[in-house]
């Protein structure tokens, strides 16, 4: 059935008419009808399908067929179309059509501009974004405040805060979403104080917080793990009498939680009669930052209702906790159910391979990252490279850092970290000079990872070097773990007066690591002269460890002090202190086994240890065969 004929001014009667299309064809009549009545039609149509969007027969990519067969577009055609594009799966479509209307001499308004820095933030395109602030500054719209407020927003996500506050102060009006905008982005750096600030200001110049302001402030006390703020905010909500929804209710559990106060994160949750997935998972997220692992699983055991953030967080709880088997027993069951990881599962999962040893499973997530994600993030491929180095393929997460197209300063740690730990230190350097050529400020951490190499490797000189010239070179403060690393590097070397001296001059309290080192060191060379000065002020630390002591232990020893060392076993006994137990893993058939030093719990123990008396026995035999061997040809 044909269309009737509707003229081109009668923009509700077209809306009508595209309401009533059921089908391609009668789609395509209409569209003929609107070509025979010249292309103020198809703007008008253009426009209301831009603005309707997908609900209306995929409005968005027929309001674009339409646009493109508009010789002339005007502005308001244009601005409809860049506002639907901005808010779509394609953002950077709005930017072609912004450029295209510069190009044809058409200025954008105060109304096109907002869409644009929209589409910038969406596809963080930060250039271009840029670009819009100096059109918004020529034409005058700067204190427009919707295009203020945009250019705020924009400038916030893209992490430039200091150019977003000094934006904000310029500005001369301002609403509550300026403020919104402001203290949202100081919670997503986590400065409470500033957030905090700028809330006083808020209020003090008489505007009225909302519920966005509140859920920002309470983000902010997250981040900062500022109890006190938060619990001013709390205070706030309830004498101004705010309605507390699902959304601020989120908010208080996460802030209580990540906080510290498990009994107030509760209470909050309790209070809400109606409860959705995202408050049961905040509060999961609570009890599992509250170390509970037993508790986190037995509330992620009654969930009614469970999404991806849930199962991560748990998967993430047992990681933390090093409880990496269950880990990945509870990574299968999520597979088993046909949900999909993301990003955040697959690094959490990666992790307990990499510090489990779990290669085998490590390869598995390696496989699943090809056939699944196009272009992984450089987070995703960083935890790749973690799990290859310590799974002890070295060689393979060297390959993978060789291909990838965007490096951080992360990735470049991992693998000098790797190579140092498998004692290639010559290979550190070369990777850490090639950073340095590739523009990659190198952090604390970096020198953490080299130092370390130099230790293991016995580069006195290069340790040296690289130790002077964070400071005066790279303008990298020394901490605790570099001077652990030189003083491990020194006594290896035999120079245990310098390392002596060298802790002398830090200007941190030594740790236990520090003087763990040189303890080792004075166990090496055997100097119980500067070892029991170390015996001492490792005896005034708190926190030191059983193996610590035998280590001391080991060097009164081997330095035949008997009776130190007897004073030295009564008073670990008396402190109920015992060496951790050395644990070794093998993996057999795509599982890791393991093992300390006389261990029962293993579920075949009784078959091995029978194995290993068979072994036993046999090598006897065959040594007391040997012998009588020898002496028949002796005879």
């Amino acid at each position: 059935m044909l269309m009737p004929v509707v003229a081109s001014h009668h923009l509700p009667s077209l809306q009508k008419l595209l309401h009533q299309c059921r089908s391609i064809q009668q789609l395509n009549q209409l569209h003929a009808h609107l070509l025979v009545q010249g292309s103020s039609a198809l703007a008008a149509v253009a426009s209301y399908c831009a603005l309707s969007g997908d609900a209306v027969h995929g409005g968005l990519c027929y309001a674009r067929y339409l646009f493109d067969g508009i010789p002339d577009p005007d502005r308001f055609t244009c601005n409809n179309l860049i506002r639907a594009y901005s808010g779509s799966s394609c953002p950077q479509e709005a930017l072609c059509l912004h450029r295209g209307l510069l190009r044809r001499g058409t200025l954008p308004n105060e109304f096109t501009l907002p869409s644009v820095l929209k589409a910038c933030t969406r596809s963080q395109m930060w250039e271009h974004a840029l670009a819009v602030h100096g059109v918004v500054v020529k034409l005058g719209f700067a204190q427009q405040v919707y295009v203020g407020n945009a250019l705020l927003h924009s400038y916030a996500l893209a992490g430039s805060l200091g150019d977003s506050r000094r934006f904000f102060d310029e500005m001369v009006n301002r609403n509550v979403v300026s403020w919104n905008s402001m203290i949202g982005g100081y919670a997503q750096r986590g400065e409470a104080r500033e957030a905090c600030t700028l809330f006083r200001e808020m209020r003090r110049q008489g505007f009225l917080t909302d519920e966005f302001t509140l859920v920002s402030f309470l983000l902010a006390c997250s981040q900062e793990g500022n109890l006190e703020f938060g619990r001013l905010v709390h205070c706030h909500m309830l004498v101004s009498g705010f309605r507390v929804d699902l959304i601020l209710a989120n908010a208080l559990v996460d802030m209580y939680g990540k906080c510290g106060d498990l009994w107030m994160s509760r209470r909050c949750f309790d209070m809400m009669p109606l409860r959705n997935v995202v408050l049961w998972t905040s509060m999961l997220c609570a009890q599992a930052k509250h170390g509970s692992v037993e508790a986190a699983r037995d509330w992620f055991d009654q969930m009614p209702e469970r999404n991806i953030v849930s199962w991560n967080a748990m998967i993430s709880c047992y990681v933390q906790a090093a409880r990496f088997r269950e880990a990945l027993d509870l990574y299968n069951s999520m597979r088993s159910q046909g949900l999909t990881p993301d990003e955040v599962t697959l690094v959490a999962v990666l992790s307990a391979c990499g510090q489990s040893g779990d290669l085998t499973f490590g390869k598995m997530i390696h496989r699943c990252i090809r056939e699944s994600f196009h272009n992984p993030s450089v987070t995703l491929v960083n935890s790749l490279l973690d799990m290859y180095t310590k799974c002890g393929q070295v060689d393979t997460a060297i390959g993978l850092f060789s291909e990838m197209n965007n490096k951080n300063v992360i990735s470049w740690n991992v693998i000098i970290g790797g190579l140092a730990i498998h004692g290639r230190a010559q290979d550190t350097i070369v990777l850490f000079r090639s950073m340095v050529r590739n523009s990659f400020l190198p952090d604390k951490i970096t020198f953490v990872g080299l130092l370390s190499a130099c230790s293991h490797g016995g580069l006195l000189e290069a340790g040296q070097y690289y130790f002077e010239a964070m400071r005066r070179v790279y303008n990298v403060k020394h901490e605790v773990e570099h001077y652990a690393c030189m003083v491990d590097l020194l006594g290896r070397r035999g120079h245990l007066e310098k390392a002596v001296d060298l802790i002398k001059d830090m200007p941190m309290k030594p740790d236990v690591v520090v003087w763990g080192a040189l303890l080792g060191a004075c166990r090496i060379h055997g100097n119980v002269d500067i070892g029991r000065q170390v015996i001492k002020q490792l005896l005034e630390l708190e926190g030191i460890s059983g193996g610590l002591f035998v280590l001391i232990s080991n060097l009164l020893y081997e330095t035949h002090h008997w009776e130190d060392m007897k004073k030295l076993r009564k008073l670990m006994k008396e402190r109920g202190l015992k060496k951790d137990m050395g644990v070794s893993s093998i993996e057999l058939y795509n599982n890791i086994h393991e093992f300390g030093v006389e261990d029962i719990k293993h579920e075949s123990s009784k078959e091995i240890y029978a194995a290993v008396d068979q072994l036993s026995r046999h090598l006897v035999s065959l040594h007391v065969l040997a012998v009588q061997q020898e002496e028949l040809f002796e005879g």
